[in-house]
């Protein structure tokens, strides 16, 4: 079982749209960015609030698992 390196934080829920924003911590709670999450399941990655990366690395589209992955290794 392979043992994550990050932790999720607080979750914004927007009640209105439907979306939540979960922010992505490391292991010792350093605030990594944010995960901003669609009504319609859509994942968006934040590193920081008003920049927004809408592809992964591929050009595919994020899973929340692999947005929280890339954050961590982004800013290690």
């Amino acid at each position: 079982m392979n043992k994550k390196n990050y932790k999720f934080g607080l979750v914004y829920k927007n009640p209105y749209l439907g979306s939540k924003v979960q922010e992505v911590l490391t292991v010792s709670k350093q605030r990594l960015g944010y995960i901003w999450i669609h009504s319609c399941g859509r994942v968006i990655v934040s590193p920081n609030l008003g920049l927004y990366v809408w592809f992964g690395p591929n050009g595919d589209e994020w899973t929340v698992e692999t947005a929280a992955n890339w954050l961590v290794s982004s800013f290690k």
